[in-house]
């Protein structure tokens, strides 16, 4: 019996030591960072683009949109990659990846630029009827701006 009583004392010993070093590895990992707050320089929480500005006409089955967009100083340059046209419940009427930038795309810190795309919807939208310009940028970020059609 006394074999058998040291060796629980053994092992219970082995099994604290081990949980006191992982404590100490996981208190060394979050104090150095590496746990902690993990973020790349132009992680999308930092991205703040603004529509400040949109219009929505139609052409027979095309849409034009054009929308006027604001990059703030605090935020790192970004692109647009997608734009896209909804209802204002969220239906989509559009999308397209071929985005027109003036003057230039990225859109650097503290510029204003104007996106242009257009798209044919597979439902469509009297004039007058409200929806939603959706920009995507590069990081992910999806702005939008409600307007009517025209």
């Amino acid at each position: 019996m006394r074999s058998r009583r040291s060796i629980s004392d053994i092992v219970a010993v082995v099994l604290l030591i081990v949980i006191a070093i992982a404590a100490a590895v996981i208190i060394y990992m979050w104090l150095s960072g590496l746990i902690g707050s993990v973020h790349t320089s132009t992680s999308a929480t930092q991205v703040k683009l603004e529509i400040t500005g949109a219009s929505v006409t139609v052409s027979g089955n095309t849409y034009s949109v054009q929308a006027a967009v604001y990059n703030p100083p605090d935020s790192p340059s970004t692109s647009i990659t997608v734009g896209e046209l909804e209802f204002t419940n969220g239906t989509m009427l559009c999308s397209s990846n071929s985005i027109t930038i003036s003057p230039s795309q990225p859109i650097s810190p503290g510029q204003s630029a104007t996106v242009s795309f257009t798209c044919k919807p597979t439902t469509t939208a009297s004039v007058g009827t409200p929806v939603e310009v959706v920009l995507v940028t590069s990081q992910g970020v999806q702005v939008s701006y409600t307007t009517s059609v025209s």
